[in-house]
């Protein structure tokens, strides 16, 4: 099961930066009015914005505005938001001049169809905890 994961995790580590997707911010807004920022998916884990900044608005499990934050309206499994929810909406993914990608959500209404996003779910439905989660796709 542990090399398995290990696997998976280079697997998503490794989609994160395909050319596909490594030249365009996928930018996360909520999945109602499209108006609140959620985060950048695949930004440089030092970017303010991005998801993996885990001393950022975004990447911090303790944050209101994180996905990681299973208490928060984003990583709640609860929330209509959270990607997290399998009867949510999720959230959309669009680029900075407004593309949009589909919804980041484990939910199949509506997801992206971007690789990043399928690794991220398969990456979800294979471990225990979004702490997990959040160490495969971010790193140490």
């Amino acid at each position: 099961m542990r090399r398995n994961l290990v696997g998976l995790a280079l697997l998503v580590t490794a989609v994160a930066h395909t050319p596909a997707t490594a030249n365009v911010a996928l930018l996360l807004f909520d999945g109602e009015t499209g108006k609140t920022f959620a985060g950048c998916l695949n930004c440089n884990r030092f970017d303010e914005a991005a998801v993996c900044n885990k001393f950022g608005d975004y990447g911090s499990k303790f944050s209101e505005k994180s996905i990681w934050n299973q208490f928060g309206q984003f990583g709640s499994k609860f929330e209509t938001n959270s990607p997290w929810n399998k009867f949510g909406e999720g959230l959309r993914v669009v680029d900075a001049q407004g593309n949009y990608y589909g919804r980041f959500t484990i939910s199949m209404i509506g997801r992206s169809r971007l690789k990043l996003v399928e690794q991220i779910v398969a990456a979800h439905e294979a471990v225990e905890s979004l702490d997990q989660l959040q160490e495969m796709l971010c790193g140490g």
